[in-house]
C-alpha cells in the first residue's frame, strides 16, 4: 500500500512536472514563431515579426537594399536618367503577412509544429510615396527640355532594313505614362537596378506642312512595307513580307520610289521576276515524277505529264501589285493559269484509271472503290511500240473516230486519248485480250479493250481523269 502510494506521487509530480515545462515553452512561443515554421524555405523558430522581417526581406532578394534601388529611365538617342528608392521613400515589408502567419499559430500547439513543420510562401510588399515619384518624374530632364525648335528636317531615307522617315522634331514625353511603367516595374521588383524603357511613352508629333508631301509618300511606302501575302494551297505554304515588296518599287534619280499619274507606287517587273519564278517553282505541279504503289506491292516512278496547277506569273504579278499598294494581310491561293486535280500523294485524287501492262490489266477507280476492270492489250514491244509508262490523263473523247499512222487507217467506236496519240479504244479486230499477246501482236502504242467494255467506260470517264500506266 505505501509502495503504490509512492509510485502514485511520482507519476503525479511527473506530469506536473511535463506540464510545467510544457506551460513553460508554450510561454516561450508567445509573440514567436513556432518552432517547424518554414517561410519562403527559411527557419523561422523563436524569431519575432519584426526580426523574421528583417530576415526574410533580405533572403528574398539577396543583395537588394530596397532603399537603394534605382530606377533607370531610358530614352531615345541614348537618353538615360536615374531616380534612387530612398528619393521617394521605397521599401519592402512582409510585416502584414507575418503577422496573418503567426497570429493562426497558438503557442500550445509547439509540439505539433515540430512534429509536422508548417511551410508558407511569403512575397514582400513594396511601398514607397507615390507622389514624391510623381514630382521627380516631371523634374527629369527628359521631361523638361525645351518644346520648341527652331531648325526642322523632315525626309525619307533608307538603310539595310529599307526606308524610314527621319525627322529632327523633338518628342514630348508623356508623363504619366512613365509614371504608370514605373509604378508597374516596381510591382515586379527584383534587382537593385531596375530599367525603364521610355520608348513607347513619347507623343507623337505632327509633321510641319512643308513636308507634307515627303510624309504622305512615306505613308505609301509604309503601307507596302506593312503588307503581307500569305499564300496557302495545302499542303503548300509560302509567305510574301511587305519588306521584300518594298525593294521591288521603281525608284528616280533621287532614289526615291516614284509614283505615276494616279499618285501611286510602280513596281519594277524586272525585280519581281526572280519571286514570281520561285513563286511558280513552289506551286506548279506539271511535269516532275510521281510515285506509285503497283497491284504486287511494288512502287515504281513515273513520268508526270498529266496537267498540273501552273501559276499566272503575269496575272500573279498584278495581284500583288494591288494587294501590295492596298495594304494590310490577306491569304489567298497564287493566280493559276491551270489547275490540276491535287496536290503530294492526292495529285490523282479518288477517281483514276490504272493500266498494269506486265498484267495487261485496266481498272477504273471511283471515289476510291474499283468500279470497272478489263483486260487489254497494248503496245507491240517486239516492234518497238511499247505503250510508254507514265502519268497522263484522258484530255480528249470520240465516238467513231478513225485512228490514222503509216500504213494503216483503223476505225474505232470509241476514242479516248490520254497522251499524245496515244489512247484507250475498242478493238473489235481482236477476239482475245490480256495475256501476253502484246509482247509480240500488240497495238501502235495504244490501249486496246473490249467493245462492251470500252462503251461502259467511255460512258463514265471524264476528260481530267488521271490515267497511270506501268509495266
Amino acid at each position: 500500500m505505501k509502495a503504490l502510494k509512492i509510485i502514485t506521487i511520482v507519476l503525479t509530480s511527473i506530469v506536473f512536472i511535463t506540464a510545467a515545462g510544457y506551460g513553460v515553452i508554450s510561454c516561450y512561443y508567445n509573440n514567436k514563431f513556432l518552432c517547424g515554421t518554414y517561410i519562403n524555405g527559411h527557419d523561422a523558430n523563436a524569431m519575432s515579426i519584426d526580426r523574421a522581417n528583417d530576415y526574410l526581406v533580405d533572403s528574398y532578394l539577396p543583395g537588394v537594399d530596397f532603399k537603394n534601388v534605382t530606377l533607370m529611365f531610358e530614352g531615345r538617342d541614348g537618353l538615360t536618367e536615374t531616380i534612387k528608392g530612398s528619393d521617394f521613400k521605397l521599401n519592402a515589408d512582409m510585416t502584414k503577412g507575418l503577422d496573418e502567419i503567426l497570429s493562426s499559430q497558438k503557442p500550445y500547439e509547439w509540439l505539433m509544429y515540430a512534429l509536422y513543420p508548417f511551410k508558407y510562401d511569403l512575397a514582400p510588399e513594396v511601398t514607397y510615396d507615390k507622389e514624391i515619384l510623381r514630382e521627380h518624374i516631371e523634374e527629369l530632364e527628359c521631361v523638361n527640355r525645351p518644346k520648341e525648335q527652331k531648325d526642322v528636317l523632315v525626309e525619307i531615307r533608307k538603310d539595310r532594313s529599307g526606308y524610314y522617315l527621319y525627322d529632327d522634331i523633338l518628342d514630348e514625353l508623356n508623363t504619366s505614362r512613365i509614371f504608370d511603367k514605373a509604378c508597374a516595374a516596381l510591382d515586379g521588383i527584383d534587382t537593385a537596378v531596375v530599367r525603364i524603357d521610355l520608348s513607347d511613352c513619347y507623343i507623337k508629333h505632327d509633321i510641319p506642312e512643308e513636308y507634307s508631301e515627303a510624309a504622305s509618300l512615306y505613308d505609301k511606302i509604309e503601307k507596302v512595307k506593312n503588307s503581307c501575302i500569305s499564300y496557302e494551297d495545302a499542303p503548300i505554304k509560302y509567305r510574301l513580307d511587305g519588306k521584300t515588296a518594298e525593294a521591288w518599287l521603281k525608284t528616280g534619280s533621287d532614289g526615291l520610289p516614284v509614283l505615276d499619274e494616279t499618285g501611286n507606287l510602280v513596281f519594277d517587273d524586272e525585280k519581281m521576276q526572280g519571286y514570281l519564278d520561285y513563286l511558280a517553282k513552289a506551286f506548279n505541279s506539271s511535269g516532275g515524277v510521281f510515285e506509285w504503289k503497283k497491284k504486287n506491292g511494288e512502287f515504281v516512278t513515273l513520268k508526270n505529264t498529266m496537267q498540273g496547277f501552273e501559276v499566272d506569273k503575269e496575272a500573279e504579278s498584278e495581284k500583288i501589285k494591288e494587294n501590295m499598294l492596298r495594304g494590310g494581310r490577306l491569304t489567298r491561293t497564287p493566280v493559276y493559269s491551270k489547275e490540276g486535280k491535287g496536290r503530294g500523294k492526292d495529285i490523282i485524287g479518288k477517281t483514276y484509271i490504272e493500266v498494269d501492262m506486265s498484267a495487261q490489266k485496266l481498272y477504273y477507280y471511283v471515289n476510291g472503290q474499283l468500279s470497272m476492270e478489263s483486260d487489254v492489250v497494248t503496245g507491240n514491244l517486239a516492234r518497238g511500240n511499247g505503250t510508254p509508262a507514265k502519268l497522263c490523263d484522258v484530255y480528249f473523247k470520240q465516238r467513231n473516230r478513225t485512228l490514222r499512222g503509216p500504213n494503216y487507217a483503223t476505225f474505232v467506236n470509241y476514242w479516248m486519248a490520254v497522251s499524245g496519240h496515244i489512247g484507250i479504244h475498242d478493238a473489235t479486230w481482236r477476239s482475245k485480250f490480256g495475256g501476253e499477246i502484246y509482247k509480240t501482236a500488240g497495238s501502235h502504242g495504244c490501249v486496246n479493250v473490249p467493245k462492251s467494255f470500252a462503251a461502259d467506260l467511255y460512258e463514265v470517264v471524264e476528260v481530267g481523269t488521271p490515267c497511270i500506266m506501268y509495266y
